[in-house]
């Protein structure tokens, strides 16, 4: 029997990335899925084409109003899940990397036996603001200290999570955040896979990008907070990260580079 996926997807005056993310999801060969579309009231004709695009297709539905940010806006998303097997988080301007990815996403479901894994994650195709991708192969050992081993993007969480939300607190690591809790909910290191399967492209042009010294210092805040290493040990990753910030800002062509040997299979395309 095949797996019903849940989509959250929030906005704000991102028509044009929006519309990218919904394509991605109608250009599936695999249909059992749902979407909510959480828009924050935007001025740039957003509401106007998802009250034409909720008619036209039953299972996208969507809320267009204020809210208090982009996680405010996924509590929004998850409060809004109906049942389903698994929900991921895609946002305006992230779409599924291939027609097929949610056909190869069930497959590899279904070949699970006893009870399902509460979260399954797969690589990602980073997409640079001069067309440059980077895929970028998930992590199959991590230490959640050193931070994200996987993008929110091609993380599916099985149905039982639906009641966790988003820390406000943070207002650009809460998916940092998010992912720790989730993780330590674990009840044994098998209910987390990792798929071999290219899930997602993601715009490193987004908010946790652009912003990211800022997020750097959240990084360090809910390290401690949750218990995942000492103020020091937390400095010395937050150190880290600063120099990886400032490779990129300076040496492009080497920050690419070094990104794409992260991971034994990752690769510059």
């Amino acid at each position: 029997m095949s797996n019903k996926l849940f989509f959250i997807t929030i906005c704000y005056n991102n028509l044009a990335g929006l519309q990218r993310t919904i394509d991605s999801l109608l250009a599936q060969t695999y249909q059992n899925w749902e979407c909510i579309v959480i828009d924050g009231a935007s001025k740039d004709g957003t509401p106007t084409y998802l009250q034409q695009l909720s008619a036209a297709q039953p299972n996208i539905r969507y809320i267009s109003e204020p809210d208090k940010g982009i996680y405010d806006a996924m509590n929004k998303g998850i409060s809004q899940i109906r049942l389903c097997d698994y929900f991921c988080f895609l946002n305006s301007g992230d779409s599924l990397y291939a027609a097929d990815t949610l056909t190869q996403l069930d497959q590899q479901l279904q070949g699970f036996t006893g009870r399902p894994p509460a979260i399954v994650y797969g690589d990602m195709c980073e997409e640079f603001a001069d067309g440059v991708e980077v895929i970028k192969a998930a992590k199959r050992t991590f230490s959640l200290k050193k931070g994200m081993f996987c993008s929110h993007q091609s993380m599916f969480f099985h149905y039982r999570y639906a009641a966790l939300r988003y820390d406000l607190e943070y207002k650009i690591s809460s998916d940092y955040d998010y992912i720790v809790r989730a993780v330590n909910l674990l009840k044994h290191p098998d209910e987390m896979q990792r798929l071999d399967l290219i899930l997602s492209r993601f715009d490193m042009t987004g908010v946790s990008n652009s912003r990211r010294l800022s997020g750097i210092k959240e990084d360090f805040t809910l390290r401690i907070k949750n218990g995942l290493c000492s103020p020091a040990s937390s400095a010395l990753y937050a150190a880290r990260s600063v120099g990886l910030m400032n490779l990129k800002r300076f040496s492009y062509p080497l920050y690419l580079l070094m990104r794409s040997k992260t991971a034994s299979n990752n690769q510059v395309i």
